[in-house]
This record gives C-alpha cells, structure tokens and sequence, in this order.
C-alpha cells in the first residue's frame, strides 16, 4: 500500500482500516509517526512554535530571568544605558509565588492504596465479613459454653460489637495479601525510581505551564521505570478531557548523538544510512557544516567526525485496532479445531469440512522513533506486555500519563500566565523607582544676592554672601538689607528653601508597586496568609486562617491534577508490576522486596496477573481538617464521651472522613459501655442494698434467738434452782426426822441413865440439831442469792 496516496489516508494518517500485516511494516510506521510530526509543528491551532515561546518565557518568569529588553523598550532606553544608573535585574516575585505553591503541594502527605476488585477478591472480603459478623453473633454464646465446659471456644483476635465496627474495620485494617504485596511493590518502584524529584518537576510545571506528564515504562532489566516528560517536547493528538485518556497518540521529541543512535538502532541501519542522516543535519543543532566521512580510529574505536552530530528523535506510540481471527474447523472425528488465521484471510469456498469464521477486534500500541527531517524509523514494532486491565481485555492504555486542568480547545493559562502581565508592571514601577532615587536632589536654598551684597557688620566692615550663607548654615540666622543699591526698599526675601528630595513620584511608584503585587495575589489566590508575608496585626487568628483556606482552595485545581497524575501513574505501575512475571530476574528482585520470604513473594506475585486492582490516594488532612478534627476530639474528651487512647488511634487515620465516622463509632461504643457500667454498678447496689437487708434480718433473727435462749436459760435455771430447793427441804426433812428418831432413841437410851444424864444429852442433842439447821437454812439463802452453787 502506498501510504503517500490520500485515498488511503485519514485526515492524514495512514488508514487505521489497514490489515494487522500492513500496520506491522515500517513504512507504515514512518507515515504515521511523520504525520504526527508534522501536524504538532505545524497546526495553527496549537502551533509549535507559539507553545514552544509561551513554555520558555514563563519559565524564564518562573526563574527571574526574563528578558530585560521589554523593559527597555517600555522606557524608551536606546544605546548605552549606563548613564541611567539603574539595575536592570529582574524582581524576583513570580519565584516566589511559584515556589511557595510548589513547596506547599510537594510537602502534602499521601499513601498509595491498593484494593482488590476482581471478583475473587470481593468474595474473599465477603467471606470475612461473614465471619466477623458471625463472632460477633456468637460471641455470648461461645463464651457461656466455654464456662460451662471449660473448653476454649472463643475466637481470638478482634471480635466487634456491632455491624459498624464490622464495616469499620474492613475499611481501615482488612488486606489481602495481594493487596499489602501490591502497596510495596509501587512504594519500592517509585522510590526507585526517585520520584519525590519526578514529582516535583511535575508539580512545577502544573503552575509554570499549566500542564504535567510523566511515563511509565517497563524494562527487562530495571523493572518498571518512571521518567518525567517536559512538556515543551511532548506531542499529543487532540484531546478534549483534561486527563488525556481519549488521546490516540503521545509522543515526545529530543536529541541524541549519532552515537547513541547507532547503539539504539543497532542493524537496523546501514553507514550510509548514517551519512545520510548526518547530511541532513550538517550545520543544525549546533553541528558544523564541514565533516568528514571516513572512518578514524580513537582508542582502539572506529569513529567517524559526524558520530557527534545531534539529531532530534520522535520517540512515539499510537493505538490501533488489531484483528483477531480464528477458524473453527469440524475433524473427521465429529470434534473441531480452533486455528488462529492471518487478518485477511478466507475461508475457501468449496471446502470438505464445514467452516466458521471467528473473530474480534482488540486496541493494540504501536511505538517507535522516527528521525525528524528523514525517512528513518527505528525499533518500530508492537508493543510488548501492553497495560491491560483484567476486566477488559481489549482495551489498552499508552505509557504517558498527562494531565492539563482547566483545558479548552487544547489551551489552558498557567498560574504563571496570570501572574505575567502585573510581574511586567511590578518591573517597570521598580525601575522607575531607582529611576526617581538616582535623580533625586538634596534640600536647598535660594539665595537674593542682592539682598546679601554690602551687608554691614556694624564696625565699617560688610558680609559677603558667602559668609552670610556660612552663618545661616550654622546659626539658622540671617542678616540682609531691604534697600537696594538705588535707595528703594526691596520686598524680596533673601533666601527660599528649595524641598528638592525624591517628591511625590516616588509614593505613587510605591502605590503601583503593591497595586500589582496584590493583583498577582488575586488572580492567583495565593494571599498574604500564605505567601509568608507579614499579616496584619489587627487581623484575628480566625480570619488568618479563613483566609488561608481560601487560598488553598484557589489553587485546588492544580493540587488535584497532581494527585490525578499520581492516582493514574501508580495505577499503571499496578498492571505492570502484573506482567512482572514474565521476567525471571526481575520477578526475583521484587520478590525479595515484596514478601517476607522469597518463596512467599514469588506466589504474591504469581497471584498478582489473576487480579485487578483499584487504585486510591489516602491523602493527608490539610491543617485546616486536622484543627477541626482535633476541636472535636478535645469537645469529646472534655465531655468524658471519649477515652485518650480512642483519641490516639482517630488522630492516627489519614482518611478524614474514616476519623469521623471512627470518632462517631468510639463515642457511641463508649457511651454504650457507659451505660453498662451504670447499670452493673445499679445491679450491683441493688445486691448490696439486699444483702444488707438479708443480714440486717439474719442478725435480728439471731438477736431474737439469743433473747429466747437466755429467758429459756433463766426459766431452766429458775426451775433447776427450784427443784434444787425442794430437794434440799426434802433432804432436811429427811435428816430432821431421822435425827428426832435417833434423839428418841437416844431420849430412851437415855431414860434408862437417869433422868439428869438424859437432860444434858438431850439439851446438846437439841442444840447441834438447831446449829445444823441454821448452817443448812444458811446455804440455802447464798444459794438462791448466787452466792453458792447447788447443795450437796
């Protein structure tokens, strides 16, 4: 096919139509990627040359070394100018606004999240989540039974209370170990990869040119590598998103030496080839127009004069649709085959077996680099291991990642734009003010000579002016005459003070001056809150900082295109990181960063092609979210709703508006274990206030008991007492009457001695019956007093 011809052209590209056979060919590459060229320098829309001015002068801006002859011409200064006095260097404000935007987006903080949306993975969060809720269900049951048996039942770990700390956790803590081997493999790559300095020139030029871009790409031998690509040189086909994915093609242009094109392209060319290229070459890019073409030796090397030449590369990818055909073809066997066809082909038309065609269409790269000004192409060909995500197949993604807010039409202004025409202001006001300052004069005086001349020192002699000047000088006094030389009085003062200095031009300079530095604050946002000029001393710490916020969400847009890019280029790290396996040395080199093991990594990463991931910035809250936050922690602590360790763990949440929900949670679990404590503690009150009760009446019972036994004790010793008594009488009775019948028998054994003898017996016998009887009637009476114990 010849590309040359418009009929096989589209808007002028090579058809997309073309057979998978005919895109492969080089001479369909080099019309592809010269059209795309050519279109980029040349198209009035987004002319080359324009962008390419507009990129150097705000960066010039960007660094405080624009070009002075604006200002010259402004002024009106032709020639030498060194008579003027005046330093024509640059103010320095762009940079300093440039650099405290940069600054501040280069300090936030974030963390790359990697979370599994295959459907694999969401069963096995499913599954999780099932059992949590399931321990949770069974937790009071488990621990019952365990009392019971004695046996361990109770799951260890965390067991949640509610559905919330279920859905909480989940969010904060549950990783899958893909996941966590993912979130290391993009952590070492961009590390690696040195991104915070990537970072950096892409923020910067998000606020110079309006614009970042980045590539990603993956090397056999240094695994996935990140490379920042400067705007200036890139190369895009139209696009109306300001993410770029609609683009067809990217590309980037730069030099390098024939040398280091012969070590790229390898065989592909021939030395003749080269001269050729060196030819058209000859006096651009600094190359000398006169240069041999034989070959010399140089440190054992064959050289020739135009290895050293510089030539600009087209280094470009597009993408395309690519035919997948295949044949189903019955067999003799009733069975069928499947065999893959050339896009082109045919099924025959009288065939034996029967045939189906099958087929469908997938997106495919194309890249290779094209010498700009040639008719030479090199290392052109289909891309390998093309980022795919796993859910579509079909689709494919380029290795540029662009990112442009704000976009219309393929244009944007940068915050540096906007700054650009009151920079030029500030610029012109300073150079008049040194202006003003060299031409500025002292104070002075006027002098009337003739008022001063023949002055009389009052001794025949006269003042000349020049004393008379001396004294005034020194004393602040003045002597002169009012009559002239002709005899007439003079009303004209002797002296006039002249103000001269540097005049009123100088507060009006002054005024423009802050006029348009407070221009470039509102056209950027950027107010003195934030900029590190000195706030007003009468403003509140409120204002200061509502004002802050305010100028962080003016420049917002240009925060959340850097986090875009950076979303978008870790996603892409991701699907490669996938295709690692396909490369023993570098599938061992991140085993070894990924896993704990080696062995363990090599299976993360084997599962690592079987999943897709989402991939999510946990950005850091801004103070102004962090002061809120810790305004409702603090209200929370204050009203005992939250415990300090509670407060630990939310301040430690990146996420914002997980710390809320966790602080909404905590209050809420707290305020529950609250209530439980308040009411075990009632429980228990209630038990002591019983057990009191039961005491109270357990020792009232005994009191009663003890009273009841001591009058039983008193009645049964009374009764004792009693029948003591009664058998003590019983017993005296007993001995009286057995000592009157032994006094009777004595009285009659006695009778028979005489009645004198019988007389004394019987008056000692009656008194030691009456001593007994009074020792006994004595006892008795200690007895019933307690003074005795029972009788004998």
């Amino acid at each position: 096919m010849i590309y040359g011809n418009n009929k096989n052209k589209l808007n002028g590209y090579p058809s997309p139509l073309a057979s998978n056979e005919e895109k492969a060919t080089k001479e369909y590459g080099l019309e592809y990627l010269k059209t795309m060229y050519y279109e980029w320098h040349n198209n009035g829309d987004v002319y080359f040359r324009d962008l390419k001015m507009r990129y150097n002068r705000n960066r010039s801006y960007a660094e405080g070394n624009q070009d002075v002859g604006k200002y010259k011409d402004l002024l009106d200064v032709q020639g030498d100018s060194s008579y003027l006095n005046i330093d024509w260097t640059p103010v320095s404000v762009v940079p300093k606004f440039v650099d405290v935007i940069v600054n501040g987006m280069v300090n936030q903080e974030y963390d790359v999240k990697a979370k599994s949306i295959d459907p694999i993975a969401a069963n096995k969060r499913l599954e999780k989540k099932k059992q949590m809720l399931g321990d949770m269900l069974s937790k009071d049951f488990l621990e019952s039974l365990e009392d019971e048996t004695g046996i361990p039942l109770t799951p260890n770990g965390f067991v949640a209370q509610s559905s919330e700390e279920v859905d909480m956790f989940m969010a904060l803590n549950y990783k899958q170990n893909v996941e966590i081997a993912l979130e290391k493999a993009i952590e070492y790559t961009l590390d690696k990869n040195d991104f915070d300095e990537v970072k950096r020139y892409m923020i910067r030029d998000l606020v110079v040119l309006g614009l970042c871009a980045a590539k990603v790409e993956l090397s056999p031998i240094s695994g996935v590598k990140i490379r920042h690509v400067d705007p200036a040189n890139l190369i895009t086909s139209f696009s109306a998103k300001p993410d770029y994915k609609n683009i067809r093609h990217a590309g980037e242009v730069y030099s390098m030496t024939i040398a280091d094109l012969k070590m790229q392209a390898g065989d592909e060319f021939s030395e003749d080839d080269y001269i050729k290229i060196a030819r058209e070459y000859a006096g651009k890019n600094n190359n000398p127009v006169n240069y041999g073409t034989q070959a010399y030796y140089e440190n054992g090397n064959e050289t020739y004069d135009y290895d050293k030449f510089s030539v600009n590369i087209l280094d470009a990818e597009f993408i395309t649709s690519h035919s997948l055909k295949y044949e189903k073809k019955e067999n003799r066997f009733g069975g069928y085959s499947v065999n893959k066809k050339p896009s082109n082909y045919k099924k025959p038309k009288k065939s034996k077996t029967k045939r189906e065609d099958i087929g469908s269409t997938v997106k495919v790269i194309y890249k290779g680099k094209y010498i700009v000004g040639t008719d030479y192409i090199f290392n052109y060909g289909m891309m390998k291991d093309m980022p795919r995500p796993k859910s579509n197949l079909s689709e494919t993604n380029l290795s540029y990642i662009i990112y442009q807010p704000n976009l219309y039409k393929m244009k944007s202004r940068s915050l540096v734009d906007r700054m650009i025409p009151f920079a030029d202001q500030i610029q012109l006001a300073h150079l008049k003010i040194q202006h003003v300052l060299a031409k500025s004069r002292p104070k002075g005086a006027a002098f009337e000579i003739g008022s001063l001349e023949n002055v009389s020192k009052g001794d025949g002699g006269t003042f000349t002016p020049m004393e008379l000047q001396e004294i005034y000088d020194q004393t602040g006094n003045i002597y002169y005459r009012r009559i002239d030389d002709e005899g007439q009085m003079t009303g004209a003062m002797p002296i006039q003070e002249l103000e001269n200095g540097i005049g009123r031009d100088f507060n009006t300079l002054i005024g423009v001056y802050n006029h348009n530095m407070q221009m470039i604050r509102d056209v950027t946002g950027v107010n003195e809150a934030r900029d590190a000029s000195q706030p007003s001393s009468e403003a509140l710490v409120g204002v200061q900082k509502l004002a802050l916020l305010a100028s962080n969400n003016a420049t917002r847009d240009v925060n959340d295109a850097y986090l875009n890019a950076t979303r978008r280029l870790s996603q892409c790290i991701s699907m490669r990181m996938q295709d690692l396996v396909n490369y023993k040395g570098l599938h061992s080199m991140y085993s070894n960063v990924i896993g704990d093991t080696a062995m363990q990594s090599i299976d993360m990463m084997k599962k690592l092609s079987i999943h897709e991931f989402g991939i999510t910035l946990d950005v850091a809250p801004s103070e102004e979210e962090k002061q809120l936050m810790e305004q409702n922690i603090q209200v929370s602590l204050a009203q005992k709703e939250l415990r300090l360790e509670d407060a630990i763990m939310i301040r430690s949440i990146r996420n914002i508006k997980m710390a809320n929900q966790m602080l909404i949670l905590r209050r809420k679990k707290y305020k529950q274990e609250q209530e439980e404590q308040a009411r075990q503690a009632s429980e228990q009150n209630a038990q002591l206030q019983q057990q009191s009760a039961q005491q109270s009446a357990q020792l009232k019972q005994q009191e009663m008991q003890s009273e009841m036994q001591i009058e039983q004790s008193k009645i049964q010793s009374k009764t004792e007492a009693e029948m003591q008594l009664k058998q003590l009488d019983y017993q005296l009775k007993e001995q009286f009457e057995q000592a009157q019948h032994e006094r009777r028998l004595r009285e009659i054994e006695l009778g028979n001695l005489g009645k004198e003898g019988a007389a004394n017996i019987q008056g000692e016998v009656r008194k030691s019956v009456q001593q007994q009887s009074a020792m006994n009637q004595s006892q008795m009476i200690e007895q019933r007093q307690g003074k005795r114990g029972p009788l004998e």
